[in-house]
């Protein structure tokens, strides 16, 4: 087990979630909203709450989300003691990220697993010469891995003070099984090993709204849904600048598993690279929602981190890509409900046609209200709709 060293001083400074949320224990339920005051009160030794009268903080459907992110509930944002809970997950998290304070070379991200009064639990992913991976390029940070660590937080007269983290177990990525599961309705992507229990949450942005005009009476997105797609790095691109729009960041397409009828009649599956990939964000910034040809698009880093997992694991990821919303993740970015794209549709809506634009799709901002998630179809690659019976449940 690794030796963790404590942060300097000056990254232990004070914050006020956590004693906010323990003020608020220490006062009667019926009073505790009327009289929240996080900037004067004080809770004493006496009054702290025990180990057992802790609560989780944090949603289960939350875990695996950036600890920054936490902060753009916009809804939960309007709540002072979530306020002030976003604002000490983001002071871990810069506490975490200090050189020296866990022993890596870089840290890519830090995603909350716990969140209670008395300490935080996070999964930092990051780089050390101690892991192993399996990407050719070699880095002189180091190689990927993951750590689970528990960072103590003590109150005393209501100041939250940051304490030495505690490993609780740290693992190579090609100790870990990931595989990633997209809604192509909810734009969420949840990244995950069934083994630790590690998780990364992303939103993202991807294929615009057809309704109907590749198959008439059929609403879909752009984005085709599969349940037999990998992640390889045979295909992957770490910098990819042609077109330009790439900005010579990575491009990882999936491949689509498909089946070959011989000569003989016997079958045998192979798979094959499609034109969907996962890319970095375009126009003026990162958009979650129906803005693509497709594609789907990521925030900068979160591309960064997904493409470290696709070429230093130890075998292709497994990509499922699903109508319905991943029942047991969420993410707080903003979700645009009101500014979409949709297929054009070029000729009558008797006859529908599409059109081509640049070997793309001839796209346009969306005039109707967006269709509800019910109301979207699943396609296959080859763009023909799937049966509601063998479409992926939730």
């Amino acid at each position: 087990m690794s030796t963790l060293r404590r942060a300097p001083t000056h990254h232990r400074r004070a914050g006020h979630a956590v004693g906010a949320l323990l003020m608020m224990l220490c006062l009667p339920a019926a009073a505790a909203d009327s009289a929240f005051e996080p900037a004067h009160a004080e809770c004493s030794a006496e009054t702290r709450p025990e180990p057992a009268e802790l609560v989780e903080l944090i949603a289960p459907d939350l875990v695996g989300v950036s600890l920054d992110d936490l902060r753009l509930d916009s809804e939960a944002m309007k709540s002072p003691a979530w306020q002030e809970l976003a604002d000490d997950a983001s002071m871990v998290a810069r506490h975490l990220r200090h050189k020296g304070v866990l022993d890596l070379g870089e840290v890519l991200s830090t995603s909350v697993v716990s969140m209670r009064q008395d300490r935080v639990i996070v999964d930092v992913v990051g780089r050390a010469p101690r892991f192993q991976d399996t990407d050719s390029q070699k880095n002189k940070l180091g190689r990927i891995g993951v750590m689970r660590v528990q960072v103590p937080v003590a109150s005393q007269s209501g100041i939250c003070d940051v304490g030495e983290p505690e490993l609780v177990w740290e693992r190579s990525l090609t100790e870990l099984d990931l595989r990633y599961r997209v809604s192509t309705t909810e734009w969420v992507g949840l990244v995950s090993d069934a083994t630790t229990g590690f998780r990364r949450v992303w939103p993202l942005g991807g294929g615009g709204v057809d309704r109907g005009v590749r198959n008439p009476g059929v609403i879909s997105s752009l984005t085709p849904t599969t349940e037999d797609g990998l992640l390889e790095k045979t295909y992957a691109w770490r910098n990819l600048n042609s077109p330009w729009y790439f900005r010579n960041k990575p491009y990882l397409p999936i491949s689509v598993g498909r089946t070959w009828k011989r000569a003989d009649g016997s079958f045998w599956k192979g798979y094959t690279e499609s034109n969907i990939a996962f890319h970095i964000w375009q126009d003026k910034g990162f958009e979650r929602g129906f803005f693509s040809h497709g594609c789907m698009r990521l925030r900068t880093e979160d591309l960064a981190e997904l493409a470290a997992y696709v070429f230093g694991a130890p075998r292709p990821i497994p990509v499922v890509l699903q109508v319905p919303p991943v029942a047991d993740a969420r993410h707080p970015f903003p979700f645009d409900r009101v500014k979409y794209w949709e297929l054009i549709n070029a000729g009558t809506p008797e006859k529908p046609k599409t059109r081509l634009k640049y070997m793309l799709y001839d796209m346009q901002l969306g005039k109707l209200p967006l269709p509800a998630d019910s109301e979207f179809r699943a396609l296959d690659f080859l763009e023909k709709p799937i049966r509601p019976d063998v479409q992926t449940s939730p």
